[in-house]
């Protein structure tokens, strides 16, 4: 009795030993390597029972993504693994580039044949890596730094997507978008980024200067206009206003002057009315 569960323990143990699990997200593929490859099928997520000399090469249909980073802490390598781009201004500049991709099901037997029995994390640190470094250099030879690092950036991922998915999809491998990120320029670069930045700010600012001069100036101009409208006015204003005030002041005397009677009316049939101012203003009468 003893023994049966001995045997019994030791065959749920090697069981046990021998399943391989595909995860979720994946397919597998049965590989003997007395038989090769087993083509009848692809298996599903779920645990299998590898016999002896089997294995499962698990192929990813859900989408990954590989991020190819000078940051040591991310990316696939954890290590600096950033792409170099040449320009074409010669400029040698390394960019992170990450691409998103997948193994469609129906192509996991056409990677299987080009890739043989490596691991999909090889695959994607080696050999997709190595068709991003040929297509971006393709890619970048398109355009110079500053446009590859900054307006032009996005043209040259979907550039260098169209350019990838041509290249692997005969591979097997789906590329469903390819990403140019952060850049990291050399010191050279840098400065002579900075002096670009620095000569454009310095005529912006000398722009700036010219055009609050001659806004100053015309503020000037219309500044003594209007005073000089102003002083017209009111000096035209007082003179009218003196004349009627010497008016007032001749009729006031007049009307001191007057003796209550009335100036004699000299005239007759056809003839003009003459008045003598002088009685109006208090003289005699003749």
């Amino acid at each position: 009795m003893l023994i049966l569960f001995v045997v019994a323990l030791i065959g749920w143990t090697y069981y046990r030993l021998n399943l391989q699990w595909i995860p979720a997200g994946y397919v597998g593929i049965r590989f003997n390597a007395r038989s090769g490859a087993d083509r009848t099928r692809l298996y599903q997520p779920q645990a299998y029972f590898t016999g002896p000399f089997e294995q499962f090469y698990l192929y990813p249909t859900r989408i990954q993504n590989a991020v190819y980073t000078q940051d040591p802490t991310a990316g696939e390598a954890k290590s600096a693994d950033g792409i170099l781009v040449t320009t074409n201004d010669t400029a040698n500049t390394t960019f992170d580039v990450s691409v998103i991709y997948r193994i469609d099901k129906e192509n996991v037997f056409k990677a299987f044949d080009t890739f043989g029995p490596i691991p999909i994390e090889t695959i994607q640190s080696q050999h997709i890596r190595r068709a991003v470094r040929e297509e971006s250099s393709v890619v970048g030879n398109q355009y110079d730094v500053y446009a590859l690092m900054g307006p032009k950036r996005v043209d040259a991922s979907q550039m260098l997507t169209e350019r990838l998915r041509g290249k692997l999809a005969p591979k097997g491998i789906t590329i469903i978008q390819a990403m140019i990120l952060n850049a990291y320029p050399s010191q050279d670069l840098v400065t002579k980024i900075h002096n670009n930045v620095n000569s454009v700010t310095g005529v912006q600012i000398a722009t700036l200067n010219q055009q609050i001069a001659t806004t100053q100036n015309l503020i000037n101009i219309v500044n003594a206009q209007a005073t000089q409208e102003a002083q017209r006015i009111t000096g035209s204003g007082t003179v009218a206003k003196s004349l009627d005030i010497i008016d007032l002041e001749l009729a006031e005397e007049a009307a001191k002057k007057w003796n209550g009677s009335l100036t004699k009316i000299q005239g007759g049939g056809n003839k003009s009315v003459i008045v003598d101012a002088a009685g109006l203003l208090g003289g005699n009468n003749k």
